[in-house]
């Protein structure tokens, strides 16, 4: 394992909970070069899975966000229960809506 030490950097966080890094806190995310001296880290939701590749960055109630080791977002979406009666421009409303929560952690 090489060490590095990387001075002058611009870090954006983008946290869960915290609004800063807590001081002797270990974070569960993906930290990402985006360029010369600029990086992204962004925490993962949570700890379920040991070892775990593709971090969660968003876990709602009808989609979840997944940051893959190849630098890209993917989408899940959770199956629909279609006896639960809901309409189906309200469960458009409602996924649309997790969706844009969902990409606004991404920028």
């Amino acid at each position: 394992m090489e060490k590095n030490t990387n001075l002058c950097v611009d870090l954006k966080t983008v946290m869960q909970q915290d609004v800063l890094l807590a001081k002797g806190h270990t974070y569960r995310g993906c930290l990402t070069r985006n360029g010369e001296d600029h990086y992204l880290f962004e925490e993962a939701v949570r700890l379920d899975r040991h070892g775990k590749r593709n971090p969660k960055l968003f876990d709602g109630e009808y989609i979840s966000l997944v940051h893959m080791q190849n630098g890209r977002y993917q989408v899940h979406m959770r199956t629909i229960d279609a006896s639960s009666g809901i309409d189906r421009n309200e469960l458009a409303f409602r996924v649309y809506s997790e969706l844009l929560n969902a990409f606004n952690i991404m920028d």
